[in-house]
C-alpha cells in the first residue's frame, strides 16, 4: 500500500490498493485519498443515496453522486 497526501484531511497516510472507480475519477481518488477518508466516504455515500433517493444505475443520479464524492474528498476537476 502506498502513502498518499490526502486532499481531504491533509495528512500523509496509507492509500488505496487500487482505483475504486474506473476512469479519471478513480485515478484521482487513488492518487489523492487516504484509506481512512475513503472509508468515511463509503458511509457518507449511503446517506447521500438514501437522502436524495438516488438510483446509481441512472446516469444523472450517478453523475450527481460523483459530484458529491469529489466535493466530499476535496478532489479538483
Amino acid at each position: 500500500m502506498t502513502e498518499v497526501q490526502c486532499a481531504r484531511c491533509g495528512q500523509t497516510g496509507p492509500g488505496l490498493e487500487a482505483a475504486p472507480l474506473p476512469g479519471t475519477t478513480g485515478e484521482r481518488v487513488l492518487a489523492g485519498t487516504c484509506a481512512a477518508c475513503w472509508r468515511e466516504w463509503l458511509g457518507m455515500q449511503v446517506k447521500v443515496i438514501n437522502e436524495n433517493r438516488l438510483s446509481p444505475s441512472d446516469p444523472r443520479h450517478f453523475d450527481f453522486l460523483l459530484a458529491q464524492l469529489r466535493a466530499f474528498l476535496n478532489l479538483k476537476e
